[in-house]
């Protein structure tokens, strides 16, 4: 995990507080990273995970690639709204 440099405030009911407590406890875990946890495996994964599948589609399709300073002259080229000679 990258430098934790960002700080949110979560508020629980005492009950659900205190259960999170246990389950900290038992893995040996502050409560924080439990919920931080939480959130990667809920949140941030999927985005990953979504990002994997878009790329295995694109790399299924047959499209027209070269080498790349071919491709950096079309891409600059179509920018100026030109065509390569």
């Amino acid at each position: 995990m990258g430098t934790l440099n960002k700080r949110t405030q979560v508020l629980f009911a005492k009950d659900k507080y205190a259960f999170l407590e246990r389950i900290a406890r038992k893995k040996k875990k502050s409560v924080g990273a439990l919920i931080r946890e939480a959130v990667e495996e809920k949140y941030l994964k999927k985005e990953s995970k979504e990002k994997e599948e878009i790329i295995k589609r694109l790399s299924k399709m047959n499209l027209p690639v070269s080498d790349w300073e071919s491709m950096e002259e079309e891409i600059i080229l179509g920018a100026l709204g030109k065509r390569k000679k």
